[in-house]
Parts: structure tokens; sequence; C-alpha cells
């Protein structure tokens, strides 16, 4: 899912930072290999470089918002840099004055262009990173003029999984993503028998092959192999639907549930 993928996104473009920060900090540049110990430099370069990657890299997919960048989000993020590295560089300056005392003589002016000669590849190299994450992701179907918004026959329509903002319609053939919510996605299935047996899925009666109880949860085995949770406040109607067998052994362990 995509918010698993944005963790991992994150996870990366922080540990590259990090490793950049320890790269600095050992070549020391603009004069810094004079400051101190090599601890000093690194811890220095490392923080530096981890705190600018959370605010440049929000900024950045703010701007991006999930799409390939153009030219004009390109200017974008150069102007948004130039602009945020104003008061991170006095903040990165105040910090490194608190280290290093004795070099308050640099002017603020000098940590506002060191900061930006670091900052601009940087980022600009993290937009593309980003990007390029952004177009490995599956997006959604087109929907089919013949089908309408849910791209296939409703009768072809085993159950419907909510993913953030697009609902997975899962047929026998594989599943695919349109961009709806679960509610429009059940009105264009026009009164196929089913029902929503979650807040985040629906499942057509001819799906349903058994069901499974892990502690106090339900769960619907389905003919193409999915299992679709059932909500507590779902169990009635899918007992009434037939979908749980009386006598059956899991009607049986949900009743001890």
């Amino acid at each position: 899912m995509h918010w698993n993928a944005s963790i991992r996104g994150w996870a990366i473009d922080l540990a590259i930072c990090a490793g950049a920060g320890l790269f600095f900090g050992l070549i020391g540049p603009f004069g810094s290999y004079l400051n101190g110990p090599i601890w000093q430099r690194v811890g220095f370069q490392v923080i530096c470089f981890v705190v600018g990657m959370v605010i440049y890299g929000t900024a950045v997919r703010l701007i991006l918002r999930g799409n390939a960048p153009g030219p004009k989000a390109f200017v974008a993020i150069v102007v948004m840099v130039a602009v945020v590295n104003a008061p991170y560089s006095q903040a990165v300056a105040a910090f490194g004055r608190a280290l290093w005392p004795f070099i308050a003589f640099q002017s603020g002016f000098e940590w506002y262009l060191q900061g930006l000669l670091v900052a601009e590849p940087i980022v600009l190299a993290m937009t593309f990173l980003v990007a390029r994450r952004y177009a490995r992701r599956p997006g959604p179907a087109p929907a089919s003029a013949h089908y309408g918004l849910l791209g296939v026959a409703p009768g072809e329509v085993l159950c419907l999984q909510m993913e953030d903002h697009y609902v997975r319609v899962h047929t026998a053939a594989g599943s695919r993503l349109v961009f709806a919510t679960l509610s429009q996605a059940i009105a264009a299935l026009g009164g196929r028998d089913g029902l929503q047996v979650h807040r985040s899925w629906w499942v057509a009666s001819q799906a349903v092959s058994g069901a499974e109880v892990h502690g106090r949860n339900l769960r619907l085995r389905l003919s193409n192999g999915v299992t679709a949770p059932v909500a507590r406040s779902a169990v009635a109607a899918v007992r009434a639907a037939g979908w749980i067998g009386a006598g059956s052994s899991s009607e049986d362990a949900l009743e001890r549930a």
C-alpha cells in the first residue's frame, strides 16, 4: 500500500542523508576540518543533514503531491530551497557556534551561501528519487467506456477493497485500482447481490467459499483466494445471509469468542 511505500521511501532518504552527513563530517568542507575532532564534525553534519532532510523532504513531497515533477515543479523546488535555507542556515550557524565558539567570525551570509551550495543539488537529487518512486506506484486503471467506473462488468466483481483514495476491484482474472470511494464503487455495481462486511470491504455473495475465525476475528474466504475481514457490527448480517452456516465450526468458534 502507498502508506508502506511512503515509510520505506522516507527511511531510504534519511539513510542516504545520514551517509552524506558522515561523508561531509569526514572531509570537513569549507574549512570545517579544523573545527574539532572527527566525532564532533561527523555528529554535527549528520544531525544537520537528517534535520534538513525532514524539512526539505516534506516540502518536496508537498510540492509534488504524488505527481511526477514538471519544469514548474523543479523551479518551485529550487526557489523553495533558497527561501527555506535562509532560516535553516542560521539555525545551523547557531548550532555550529555553540559547538565551536571560535567560528563566530563567520557571517550569516556565508552560512547561507554554504548551505545553498550543499542543499540545492542534494534536494534536486532527492526530488528525482521521490519522483521515480511515484512513477513506479501502480496507478488506477482507466475506466472502461463500456463498463463505467469499475472497468469490468458488475457480474465479474468478487469483492471491493478500499486502499487509500482508491478501490481495488477483485475479479477471478485479477484486480485493478479505480479512483473512487467505496460507496461510489458499490453504487456502480447496480444492486449486485452482496454485503459491505467492513468499512473497507464489500463482498459478492457468489464469491464466498467459507469462513475462518481467529480469536474474535471473523474472515471470509473468497473463491479467488482472498480473505476479507468482517467487522463485529456486520457479523449478524453475514450470518443472516447464510455465509456462516448454523452448526458449522466457524459459527461455533465465533459463538465461543
